[in-house]
């Protein structure tokens, strides 16, 4: 499976790169238990199946498997702990958990099972791990970040008389990990075909046949609907308690994606539109990719190192 290295572009779409680390301000504010670092782009946890349409496209090919993603958080917490350790804490992050499975919803809902429960809502996630710490810890460790919002420009925090990183230990761990591999212009290459691919794609004349295929097959079941877009952002599907009504729908919905073949007829039409695509940008494309090879060899060295 791969973390896709580029930024959020809507939804379903691909998203953001590089392990960045997430906290909960308040969490970190109310309790001594922390939230533990978690990855910034949900992704299915095992290899692509036939229904994660986002990470077989082609762009996907310029990102991080779930091995390389895991070696670099893992890499980024060795130098946070060896910041936290200039300061005199201990510090041992939670284990890291296995991303739960997550529904790729780049063309719509495609979880049977999925809608029959849960209709177009996005199924609940377990908890992440939390590493157990003390208030010093959690001072230094997420700086500024642990502080609540009216206090952070105004704030200087030192701990033993040093003054604590604004992004504390594991941000600037982060931080500082992150910069010699960053190439802004690949990545804005790599987002700017995962965005216009999609909004090409539903312009494709195969794409417009099926969604018509698709919406006089939800007709024959009761729904007028133009567009899987359209079901799925319903307003009445957007709030409130799950209804039969959207259960319904949403499983309507899949059966005649299934019965049209509209999932593998976009996801084959945008392929074809992201390979065009990408050949026009192949030199940054080819750049990114060293440079993500790069970032994972020195990784695999800071954990050779720990």
């Amino acid at each position: 499976m791969r973390r896709l290295a580029i930024p959020v572009l809507s939804l379903s779409l691909l998203v953001g790169c590089a392990s960045q680390e997430s906290s909960d301000r308040g969490s970190a504010e109310a309790s001594t238990t922390a939230p533990a670092p978690r990855p910034d782009s949900p992704s299915p946890a095992a290899s692509p199946g036939k229904d994660d349409y986002t990470f077989r496209l082609p762009i996907a090919a310029f990102s991080y498997t779930d091995a390389e993603y895991e070696v670099i958080g893992s890499a980024e917490q060795v130098l946070a702990r060896d910041c936290m350790k200039g300061f005199g804490l201990t510090y041992r992050p939670a284990g890291n958990s296995t991303p739960p499975k997550s529904e790729d919803r780049r063309y719509g809902i495609t979880d049977l099972e999925g809608a029959r429960r849960h209709g177009y809502r996005v199924p609940p996630q377990p908890d992440a791990p939390k590493a157990e710490l003390t208030e010093d810890q959690i001072k230094v460790l997420y700086g500024k970040r642990s502080l609540d919002k009216e206090a952070e420009d105004r704030t200087k925090l030192e701990y033993g008389g040093k003054e604590i990183p604004d992004e504390g230990c594991l941000g600037k761990a982060i931080l500082d990990f992150r910069k010699p591999y960053e190439y802004p212009a690949g990545s804005a290459a790599a987002s700017r075909i995962a965005g216009e691919s999609y909004d090409a794609s539903l312009k494709d004349p195969k794409v417009r046949a099926v969604f018509e295929k698709w919406s006089s097959c939800m007709k024959r079941s009761g729904y007028d609907y133009a567009s899987p877009m359209a079901a799925m952002e319903a307003p009445s599907f957007l709030a409130g308690e799950v209804s039969a009504t959207e259960r319904k729908t949403a499983v309507a919905d899949i059966t005649c994606k299934r019965n049209t073949g509209l999932l593998e007829t976009w996801f084959e039409a945008e392929s074809a539109i992201q390979k065009a695509m990408m050949k026009k940008d192949a030199a940054a494309l080819r750049k990114l990719d060293e440079l993500h090879g790069k970032k994972v060899n020195a990784a695999r060295k800071i954990l050779a190192e720990a």
